[in-house]
């Protein structure tokens, strides 16, 4: 198992499809997989149950997926339920890692795909990254390998990926 950990907008979906269609595994994108199981948007499980639940569901489905694939991983699930330490015991993990002004840059041009981030003017934006990013570092930090993407293309991850994984 190759799990792609970072904050949002760090690029680990378009990675870790191109990287499952690269080495012909599946590919799984945590927040996309509740979504199917629960039939409903993430926005509606935080509202309706709240985040508590939603990081119960991310657990589960780390503990329920069992054959060799890439997983992108939602923001916030490494710092939940031990889930680094579940993700570290089950395979390799790989910190996509972006600064603060790479992921505002990113950030603020979706923010109305994000939910999280929807309603943020850009200074409130700026301030919330900064903060998430400083209480998740250190479960960040536990990841197998850590790659800094700013000012990379697709391509110069997927190599880097590559040669830290050798054949997996």
């Amino acid at each position: 198992m190759l799990y792609l950990i970072g904050y949002m907008g760090a690029g680990k979906t378009t990675i870790a499809k191109l990287l499952a269609n690269e080495l012909h595994l599946p590919y799984y994108d945590t927040d996309q997989e509740i979504e199917k199981k629960e039939k409903r948007s993430l926005s509606e499980i935080f509202k309706k149950d709240g985040e508590l639940h939603f990081r119960i569901l991310e657990t589960e489905l780390l503990k329920n997926i069992n054959q060799n694939s890439i997983i992108a991983c939602g923001g916030g699930l490494p710092i939940h339920n031990n889930n680094m330490g579940l993700i570290n015991s089950k395979g390799i993990s790989i910190y996509l890692k972006a600064s603060d002004n790479c992921l505002f840059n990113r950030l603020k041009k979706e923010k109305q795909n994000r939910p999280l981030i929807a309603n943020k003017t850009d200074e409130e934006l700026e301030v919330y990254i900064n903060s998430n990013l400083q209480n998740r570092n250190d479960f960040y930090n536990l990841a197998s390998y850590t790659i800094l993407v700013d000012d990379k293309s697709t391509d110069e991850v997927l190599r880097e990926i590559n040669s830290l994984i050798g054949s997996f």
